[in-house]
């Protein structure tokens, strides 16, 4: 049995063929079709006509919050062409074979659990480290939604202080604030998408940043995860002080979550996660805390994901073979 998937970004639809054994083949991508909702359904049945006569259903792995039966409610790169439409039933009128649907984020934390970091777990959690935190919360081998979608939604988590952008994981944890602190203090004119909506607190944020910097600066420097990290390996003051931040704020993020789900393992994916140092400075941080503070859960094991570029086509086939076939998978 073999499952046409396809994982939604903001900048690529990516394509290929999944079966219950988890081999992948004819892997492909075009540009993502979100400027209107005739091209992507066009697009996405041009891809289905290729494949129609090999595939019995179509696995969907998307970024935004659905409900239970597949209508976009928010969030993601295809919101402004496809709210309140029902993305299920809009393919499979184009499309006549089963179809199943996951946040892509939750199809990440599904991949590690069929055949990755969680597939020995029958709790976890996967933390992806991205633009923002994407990731899921697995019960009993199946994700925990709740009761409006959201659960899993980390990158609301407060980390810091007060409630506020900046204190939010979105900037403290992810790839993408990490590199914007890395910008400003390091005096490179980089686009923000926390500063440009935060008013006054931005302001705040970019003198407290710029108040600690002790090093070099580097105005041309094109500021990414890959510069940053070799910063950082370069033993620069500013990145240091910074990755620093980075871990406190993840390893309170991961005990806030040990103790509302008391899972068997976190596993981290996303970018910077394949920075060899990221995870075994994460889990010496995380084993550190049970000798800081009062911990009601024995431990945080924390590993890094298994999937890496392609963990949403395989979450999402087993998204459609637990809605489909449920005895084939367990």
């Amino acid at each position: 049995m073999k499952c046409l998937v396809l994982d939604y970004g903001g900048t690529a639809l990516k394509y290929g063929i999944i079966d219950t054994d988890a081999n992948l083949t004819d892997q492909g991508e075009i540009p993502a079709p979100n400027h209107s909702v005739e091209e992507y359904i066009s697009k996405t049945g041009e891809i289905y006509d290729r494949f129609r006569d090999q595939v019995e259903g179509i696995a969907i792995s998307m970024p935004g919050t659905f409900t239970d039966d597949g209508v976009l409610v928010s969030g993601g790169a295809y919101l402004n062409i496809l709210k309140g439409y029902n993305i299920i039933n809009l393919i499979h009128e184009r499309c006549p074979v089963p179809v199943a649907l996951e946040n892509d984020g939750k199809a990440a934390a599904l991949a590690e659990c069929w055949n990755g970091n969680l597939k020995d777990c029958t709790d976890g959690i996967a933390i992806i480290l991205g633009t923002g935190i994407g990731g899921g919360i697995i019960k009993d081998r199946k994700v925990y939604r709740g009761r409006h979608a959201a659960a899993g939604e980390f990158s609301y988590v407060i980390t810091g202080g007060k409630p506020g952008i900046f204190n939010a994981a979105t900037y403290t944890c992810s790839t993408e604030g990490f590199v914007q602190r890395a910008a400003i203090m390091k005096g490179v004119e980089r686009q923000s998408l926390y500063m440009a909506f935060a008013g006054e607190s931005a302001k705040v944020e970019h003198d407290r940043l710029r108040s600690l910097v002790k090093g070099p600066q580097y105005p041309d420097m094109e500021m990414n995860g890959f510069t940053v990290f070799k910063l950082l390996e370069e033993g620069d003051p500013d990145i240091t002080i910074l990755y620093e931040e980075l871990l406190d704020s993840l390893v309170q993020m991961i005990v806030t979550l040990a103790h509302v789900c008391d899972p068997d393992r976190f596993v981290i994916g996303g970018g910077i996660s394949k920075e060899p140092r990221l995870i075994a400075d994460l889990q010496k941080k995380v084993a550190d805390i049970t000798k800081q503070y009062l911990i009601a859960v024995p431990g945080f094991d924390v590993q890094p994901c298994f999937y890496r570029s392609s963990a949403n086509l395989y979450g999402a086939m087993f998204n459609w073979l637990q809605k489909y076939h449920p005895e084939l998978v367990h």
